[in-house]
């Protein structure tokens, strides 16, 4: 797979990677369809953020189709369109709920 790659200040590469496989019971796997940087990756892109290391992958906002689960996984199933968002919540208070 394709991942946008820091490699230092002003410098980041389009990079082949291994597709990551699941580890947790509670991961899973989604084929990113459309993604984009946020101003986070900005500001790592611009040295704004000294303590990311060479080599993080930057984007973490998108839309994809869930290709796995891991078995504890009960709210996706493979083939869903999938969200990907840069806020996480619990999905149980009174707010998540609405």
């Amino acid at each position: 797979m394709k991942a946008l790659v820091y490699n230092r200040e002003h410098n980041i590469a389009l990079v082949d990677k291994k597709k990551p496989s699941i580890l947790k019971p509670t991961d899973v796997i989604v084929k990113v369809l459309k993604t984009t940087i946020c101003g986070t990756d900005l500001g790592i892109y611009k040295g704004k953020n000294p303590e990311v290391e060479s080599g993080r992958t930057l984007g973490h906002e998108g839309v994809g189709i869930v290709e796995e689960v891991g078995e504890s996984v009960t709210n996706f199933k493979v083939g869903d369109k999938v969200l990907i968002s840069c806020v996480t919540v619990g999905g149980s208070c009174e707010y998540c709920k609405k």
